[in-house]
């Protein structure tokens, strides 16, 4: 008879579970990627309308409703990149409590691994006895029938 671990299907749930917490980390990391991105973008945007309005100035006199509006979409890029930046903030003290699930998942997983591992030692163990067992029964048989 083979090695059965009794509690394989406990294994494979814990498993999964890591499995699962892993792929909301990764999302949760990907989630701030982007966040990122979308800052850097913003800053780039803000940056481009900031030496655009120096253009104009330098080149034109700018009414002030077109100097008001240029002023308003700077403030909304500022804004847009505070908001963000809180954004990132959350979904960091998020992405901390995710890898402190993650790791106890992973540690559920592996002390059932080291038990498995443990186990299947020991029903190695047993069987080598059992055949060498076997191999001595067997040894003492032959001896015996050849000195009879």
């Amino acid at each position: 008879m083979g090695f059965r671990f009794t509690l394989e299907t406990v294994l494979r749930l814990r498993r999964s579970l890591e499995d699962s917490e892993r792929m909301r980390l990764q999302s949760l990391l990907s989630e701030r990627a982007q966040l990122q991105t979308r800052i850097s973008e913003t800053i780039a945007s803000r940056a481009a309308l900031g030496d655009n309005l120096n253009a104009l100035l330098k080149n034109e006199s700018l009414s002030g409703g077109e100097m008001q509006f240029a002023v308003q979409r700077r403030r909304a890029c500022d804004l847009q990149v505070a908001r963000l930046n809180a954004s990132v903030a959350t979904l960091s003290q998020q992405i901390e409590r995710q890898q402190a699930v993650l790791l106890r998942r992973r540690i559920d997983r592996k002390v059932l691994e080291q038990l498995r591992t443990r186990q299947l030692s020991r029903y190695e163990a047993e069987a080598q006895r059992r055949a060498q067992s076997q191999i001595e029964e067997l040894f003492l048989l032959r001896r015996e029938r050849k000195s009879s």
